[in-house]
Formats: structure tokens, sequence, C-alpha cells
């Protein structure tokens, strides 16, 4: 049969392919009149073709040379010959071992014959490159043989080529897109056809959305005044953690300093009123008379005003720091200091105050003079950074010194802020006549006592 020739240029293989117009069928046996002949050609028959005709041309000029149908046309079809009911295979080259042939139902034999695209002599397998055939020698023309195509004309080598996607016109029973190749030892599988899926669009890529732009300002140094304060800061802030620290553990160790000596100071106050009790029992029973000791402080209270008071007066209130109205201080009875009290005895009243009264007047209107300021007693700390020169750490330390008239009985005075009472619940009964007399004036002994309570 005249080989078909395949489209060489891209532009022509775009366009659809044509029916070979029909041939007049020769006669020869066929077994079934329904069959449906499939002509092969190759490519290399195609090029066959073309070499004929420059040969033809170069030998004899002038000679009328049949034209050939352009490349975009198909080449005219050979008589098919009857073939049975099962689809010819290709012919393979010699040497290599023949398909087995697809069977396939037959169409009707009404329907008009379809072209079927060029085949290479053997379909590479998926993922191999197919290795290129023997040239076979020609033969002479065969019988047609069941399964095969009578080839008729002169031979061409046939070329491998990658196998070609399924093409609408295609021939039934021919292998469908992406059908696998059984093995050699198996027999092919009839070729379903591909089912036409549409391409899915791919959607547009995401984009990340623009994180905004962060500005940063530039850095300005920090002056050098500034930075010496910050290290005087952080330096000073260490330090007063560090006093603050110590701080703590002095005033734990000085607490339980300031018990100890309280438990010390009321066990001798408790020995002292023991030993009165004790004397005076045994004066009383040896039948004689027990004389109580002479008192070592007094409680100096101020009753009266300025009004119509001498200069010497004036001068012995101020040396005893009574400048107000019911101010009161502690003195200690010595010879001078009795001469001055009968000196203002009409403006002042005083007497010999007890553990008590000594301790309610420091806990409850007790004040500290410390750098001519007028500070309540509200801490032992307070007394320690003062007085701890002295051996006085607490409040327990100032009531015994005050009380015992101890050797420190001048610093600790001057260290409580003169006594400020309140005018006695009741009033007073007559200031300007002596207590011995009827008024409040003068020396009261003992009985100072039960005043401050009324004062305090």
């Amino acid at each position: 049969p005249a080989a078909k020739p395949e489209p060489t240029d891209e532009s022509e293989k775009s366009e659809p392919e044509k029916p070979a117009p029909k041939q007049r069928a020769a006669k020869q046996p066929a077994k079934s009149p329904a069959a449906k002949p499939e002509p092969t050609t190759t490519a290399s028959e195609t090029e066959s073709v073309s070499e004929d005709k420059s040969e033809t041309k170069k030998q004899a000029k002038g000679a009328r040379v049949p034209k050939q149908q352009p490349s975009k046309s198909p080449a005219p079809q050979p008589e098919p010959a009857p073939a049975p009911v099962e689809t010819p295979a290709e012919e393979k080259p010699k040497g290599r071992p023949a398909k087995q042939p697809v069977k396939t139902d037959a169409p009707p034999a009404a329907e008009p014959e379809k072209p079927a695209p060029a085949k290479s002599a053997k379909a590479p397998a998926k993922g191999k490159a197919a290795a290129p055939a023997p040239a076979p020698e020609p033969e002479p023309a065969k019988p047609v043989q069941k399964g095969k195509a009578a080839p008729k004309g002169k031979p061409v080598e046939p070329e491998p080529e990658p196998a070609k996607p399924a093409v609408k016109g295609k021939a039934k029973g021919a292998p469908a897109k992406g059908a696998k190749q059984a093995s050699k030892e198996e027999p092919e599988k009839p070729a379903k056809k591909a089912a036409t899926v549409p391409a899915k669009a791919t959607p547009p890529p995401k984009v990340a959305p623009k994180e905004p732009e962060v500005v940063t300002e530039p850095v300005i140094p920090m002056p050098e005044s500034m930075l010496k304060a910050n290290k005087l800061k952080t330096k000073r802030d260490s330090m007063r953690v560090k006093t603050a620290a110590s701080l703590m553990k002095k005033r734990k160790l000085s607490t339980i300093q300031s018990y100890k000596r309280a438990e010390k100071y009321e066990q001798e106050y408790k020995k002292l009123e023991k030993d009165l009790i004790y004397q005076r029992r045994t004066a009383r029973q040896a039948g004689g008379f027990f004389v109580e000791p002479e008192p070592k402080i007094a409680l100096v209270i101020r009753i009266r005003g300025i009004l119509g008071v001498s200069p010497k007066v004036k001068k012995i209130l101020r040396l005893l720091r009574l400048r107000q109205l019911h101010n009161a201080v502690f003195v200690r009875l010595t010879g001078p200091m009795q001469q001055m009290l009968r000196l203002v005895e009409p403006y002042v009243t005083y007497g010999y105050p007890n553990l008590k009264t000594v301790r309610e007047l420091i806990y409850k209107r007790g004040y500290a003079k410390i750098k001519a300021n007028r500070i309540p007693l509200t801490d032992n700390e307070l007394i320690r950074q003062n007085m701890a020169r002295y051996n006085i750490i607490c409040v327990e330390d100032i009531i015994h010194e005050i009380y015992t008239s101890g050797p420190k009985f001048k610093q600790v005075n001057r260290f409580l802020w003169p006594f400020k009472l309140s005018s006695p619940r009741g009033g007073f009964v007559k200031k300007r006549i002596h207590f011995t007399e009827g008024g409040d004036a003068g020396n009261r002994e003992h009985f100072i006592n039960k005043l401050v309570r009324k004062m305090n």
C-alpha cells in the first residue's frame, strides 16, 4: 500500500486528519464481510516516498511524474484486504516476537473507513526510551495471515517513535492512552477508553498579608549627668537594702535584750518591796518603829501662772523647765533642790511618786527631746539610737533609772521632754493655800500619786 506521509510541520499536526477516499476493493477471499481493515503507516514510509520523488526527478527530466499530494491531505488508501474479526496488530521487525492480537467486537460494514494514526513498530515502555530496531530485509508479498496486515510495495525500515496520545478519529480496538502494556509472557488485556477529565483550574497562590513596617526611632545617647545620677541611685538603693537587713538583725537582738532587762528589773522591784515588808514586820514584832527610807526622787507639777511672780521665782521655774501650766518633771531630791522647791512652793505642788506612777507617766505621756524636737516614745529603736552610749536601749531602762535614781538619772531626765498633764478631774481645791492647810500648793508626799491619776 502507498505510504501515508506524516505531517512534518507543527501547524500541520494540529489540523484534523481527513478520511481517505474509498478505493475499489480487490476480490480476495474474506472470512468475514463485516471486518474493518486498519492500514498501518510509519514515519519511515513517509521518508521513503520523499526520497523516491527526488530520485525520479534527477533521472528523467521532462518526463511527467504524477504529482504527489501535499502533506496536508492524506495519501490514498490501498485496497483493504479482508481481515478477521480481531483487529490486526502492527507488523514487527524480524527477530522479535509479535504481540498478541487484541480482540474487539467488529463494527457494522456500513460504517465508513477511518484513518488510523501512524504508530511505531513497538511502543516504548512507560518511563523508558525504546531502543531502535534493526532494519528488516525486503521480502516478497505474502498472503494475509490472521492478525497481520498484508504489506504492499517497497518495505521501509520502521523507526521507533514515542507513544502518542489517543486521537478522536482512532479506530476501535486501539489501546487507550495510559493503558499499561503486559509483559511478553502474559497476554495483552483489552484497552479501556480513558475518561476525559476536565483539567482543574489551579487556585491562585495565597499571598500573606504584609506586616506593617516598624519605624524605629534613632537611639539618643543618655547624658553623662543622668548616667551618674542613675549610678548613684543604684548604689544608694543597694546600700539601703544592706542597712535595712543589718537593722533587722539589730532590732531582733535589741528586742531580746529589752525583754531580758525587763524581767531583771521586775525581779529587782519585787525584792525591794519584800524587803520593806519584812523590815516593817520585824520592827512591829520587836515593839519598835520602822522609819521609812528617804525618797530619792520627786515629781514637781506647776499649778499657777506667771502673774505677780518675782524674778527669783521665775529663774527657778525656768531651771526646773516648768514654763507652762500643769507641766511636770522628775527631780532628784538633794539639799540644793529642796531649798529651791521651798522658794517656789506657792506656785508648784510636788511629792514622792511610786513605781506605778512613774511607769504610767512615761508610757502614756513620755516624749523624747531629740535635736530640740518633741518626739513620742513609740519604739525602743528610737531610744537605742540616742541613749545607747549610756547603756539604755529600751523604755524599761528609762523607768529603772528614774525610779531608782541611777547614775544616769541626769542624762535620762534631760532626754525626756517635760510631761504635759491635763487639768485634774474635779479641779483644784485652793491653789493659794498650802496642802497642809487644805489647799493644793506645797509638798503632799505620797498623795501626789492620787493627783497624777486625776491629771494623767
